[in-house]
């Protein structure tokens, strides 16, 4: 119950608060049935005895009338939960002490058990929203009025001990009382606790998907159309995620597209993506003919000052693509990019310094390299998450695995390469569903788009539907190259 209350505090009170005025009323109700019910039967068995024949209806009519006090008290709107419970306290006491005096009276020989005159504080421990402690005082003071009533009005005809040990033994109802309250007071606690975690979820379930339409709408729009054409596939493990992908143009025609990944992922990773973005924005409206090693000197520096003393690095990958189809590019600490030539072959293109915020001294080690590319070239880029699937044996996917997906399909446009890499690391994991780590694909193609833009057409070590048999090829071709 400390955990609850701690967690789940201003609810917990809020739902015995709603709850203790409900069921206030049913133990007012439930209780007058009980004593019309026992007032019918103590008619039965008290009748021709007319002083304990009016004795017994003075009794259970004064309980009545104590018990519709309080309930009409109990509808003031004013009434807060700490005044039912003063309430439900009097109103047990009350008729214990009622009963206690009228039973003595009536049956006195020997005494009068404990738990008829206890009936009422069983009743309330059974039906209100007690805790253990607020029916440690009720039933203690019941327990006290019903010893008094045996020392004083009972006729004892077995001696002072016998007596002693039917006082003790009564003292037992009020740890059945405790029981019972403690049982309540857990099934509430665990109720109040699903409700609230319920609705704690689907109040973070709905601040995700809006984070997650924020964080999209930082990333550019695919181009399907001109001499530079580009196309991406974002998909985060927690929805959102910690890769981005910056896209500038340039007055000369020039397309600069830098993709970062920052350590970790979910919120935490996603928050610092927006910060490098804001800084990436800065950066190009200050100067809108940035080179690539450019962007990464800065970002580095940004990522020293601002993200290194709190423990958290990214890697980055700058990329410049001109209309003469000369790529340049700069790499920290990223996973290499390829360059899918027309003929098959791929060009490796491997970071070339230490991860964003790692160093002091980075911008002296900033090296800038250039390569060209033809039409039919398709420049694939990923985020490093991409190396750290696994399929069902355990095994890492790895930069060889990577690599051997690049080398060993095929597609009919550039801008399909995405949807097939990231099949492809489902068909080495071997069942879809949520990533195992963030990934970010991105495809490039400079010059004309190609006349005929059929579906996609893959290799041997793409997932074919119709044949089962190539699965098995498909991973054992993964699993070689890793």
């Amino acid at each position: 119950m400390a955990m609850i209350e701690q967690e789940f505090g201003e609810a917990y009170q809020a739902e015995l608060a709603a709850l203790m005025r409900r069921r206030f009323r049913l133990l007012c109700a439930v209780w007058s049935g009980i004593l019309i019910i026992l007032l019918i039967a103590d008619l039965a068995d008290w009748w021709g005895q007319w002083w304990r024949f009016g004795a017994q209806i003075g009794a259970h009519g004064l309980q009545l009338v104590v018990i519709g006090a309080m309930w009409r008290r109990h509808e003031a709107p004013a009434v807060r939960r700490d005044e039912l419970l003063r309430l439900s306290l009097w109103m047990v006491v009350l008729n214990a002490a009622i009963a206690s005096v009228v039973f003595h009276l009536a049956r006195g020989e020997g005494g009068v058990g404990l738990l008829r005159v206890a009936v009422g504080y069983l009743l309330a421990c059974l039906i209100l929203p007690w805790t253990p402690r607020q029916a440690l005082l009720p039933g203690a003071a019941v327990w006290l009025v019903w010893v008094l009533a045996q020392l004083g009005l009972a006729r004892v005809e077995f001696g002072i001990g016998l007596l002693a040990m039917d006082v003790l033994a009564g003292a037992m109802v009020v740890p059945a009382g405790l029981l019972e309250c403690w049982i309540r007071t857990r099934a509430i606690g665990r109720r109040v606790e699903s409700d609230s975690l319920r609705q704690h979820y689907e109040e973070f379930h709905r601040e995700l998907f809006d984070a997650r339409k924020m964080h999209e709408a930082i990333f550019p729009r695919p181009r399907t159309s001109g001499p530079i054409r580009f196309a991406f596939r974002d998909a985060p493990r927690l929805g959102i995620g910690g890769d981005l992908l910056a896209a500038h143009e340039s007055p000369d025609g020039s397309l600069n597209l830098i993709l970062l990944d920052v350590a970790g992922d979910g919120i935490a990773a996603a928050l610092t993506v927006h910060r490098l973005h804001g800084e990436i924005e800065r950066l190009f409206a200050e100067s809108a003919y940035l080179r690539p090693r450019e962007v990464i000197a800065a970002l580095d520096r940004y990522a020293h000052l601002t993200l290194a003393p709190h423990g958290v690095f990214a890697t980055g990958f700058a990329m410049r693509f001109e209309t003469s189809g000369a790529v340049r590019w700069c790499g920290a600490g990223h996973a290499p990019a390829f360059i899918r030539h027309g003929n098959g072959s791929v060009t490796k293109l491997i970071s070339t310094t230490w991860p964003l915020g790692a160093s002091d001294c980075l911008c002296d080690e900033c090296e800038e390299r250039i390569e060209a590319m033809e039409r039919d070239d398709a420049l694939i880029a990923h985020s490093d998450g991409a190396c750290e699937w696994r399929n069902r044996k355990g095994q890492w996917l790895g930069y060889g695995g990577v690599e051997a997906i690049v080398r060993t399909t095929r597609v009919e446009d550039a801008l399909h390469w995405p949807e097939a890499f990231l099949r492809q690391l489902n068909t080495f994991r071997g069942w879809h569903g949520e990533p195992d780590e963030d990934v970010l694909i991105v495809a490039v193609s400079v010059g004309p788009a190609p006349a005929s833009r059929t579906s996609l057409r893959t290799s041997r070590f793409f997932f074919s539907r119709e044949a089962s048999a190539s699965r098995e090829a498909s991973a054992a071709t993964v699993e070689a190259a890793t």
